[in-house]
């Protein structure tokens, strides 16, 4: 005879031990919300209470943090100027450079100009249009001409640029040249790059001459900024100290940064810089 059928209850062989709420767990407010547990504590670190969150998506997106106050305003200067006979003739020599200027711009009362870009560039005849004009390649014409940005007319930043080729110095090494002589006379080294270097003096440049490569003053890894502030005048220029042995269509100088009211960039400076506090 058959015996009858077991009957066993699923749910008591399928029984798990009840959940119970982790600690610091917070009811959330909206019942249909899913939440995950919290995370568990890495040793050495406290638990930490669980957060309830929920995404949301902010009028505008991204714009507040790109949207600018009327007050600053953007700033950008584009200047070009054709070529003279000047440039190409055979008389153009480090002795005798042929400087003029590019343009110029007097920041206005109570504001303050902050450049962040500078583009000296050379452009050419494209060869296939009339009218057509494509820039140099870059670096083109280093030792032939260089460019200039000063505001009120003083060199910015410790820049020292030898754009016309200097000959070995076989008498004295630079390096074990002092900067500053105080008794006796200096070696005769220095004198000969003073006198490779006379072109850009003529023109009262200096070394600040700076090459022709487009989006470059100092370290590339490092952003630069020049303050110009009320009432200052930025002057771009640009010395030719050999003859252009190739025809040009024009040169020009673009430069761009921000305008801001005076005590705005004063504030915004005075928060950049590291605060020193002395030890207790």
């Amino acid at each position: 005879m058959a015996s009858p059928p077991l009957y066993i209850d699923q749910r008591q062989a399928r029984r798990l031990p009840e959940v119970q709420p982790p600690t610091g767990y917070v009811p959330t407010l909206n019942p249909g919300l899913e939440r995950s547990a919290p995370m568990a504590p890495h040793p050495g670190i406290g638990a930490r209470p669980a957060v309830d969150y929920q995404r949301a998506q902010l009028a505008g997106g991204l714009l507040n943090s790109l949207i600018v106050d009327p007050s600053v305003q953007p700033f950008e200067r584009l200047y070009r100027r054709l070529p003279e006979e000047g440039m190409f003739s055979a008389g153009v020599s480090p002795s005798r450079p042929f400087a003029f200027e590019l343009g110029a711009f007097r920041v206005p009362d109570n504001m303050l100009l902050m450049l962040f870009d500078l583009r000296p560039d050379i452009y050419r005849f494209s060869g296939l249009d009339a009218g057509d004009f494509v820039p140099v390649e870059a670096r083109r014409f280093g030792s032939i001409m260089g460019f200039q940005v000063t505001i009120d007319q003083r060199q910015q930043g410790n820049t020292a640029f030898e754009l016309d080729p200097i000959a070995i110095q076989t008498t004295s090494l630079q390096a074990f040249t002092p900067t500053t002589i105080e008794r006796g006379v200096a070696p005769q080294a220095s004198f000969n790059i003073a006198a490779a270097s006379s072109f850009a003096n003529t023109a009262g440049a200096g070394t600040g001459l700076l090459p022709q490569r487009p989006t470059r003053w100092g370290p590339l890894s490092v952003p630069f900024t020049l303050m110009a502030r009320s009432g200052s005048v930025v002057q771009c220029r640009c010395v030719i100290f050999h003859p252009v042995p190739s025809p040009i269509a024009f040169i020009e100088y673009d430069i761009a940064g921000m305008l801001v009211p005076a005590q705005w960039g004063d504030e915004m400076l005075r928060a950049a810089r590291p605060s020193y506090r002395p030890a207790q």
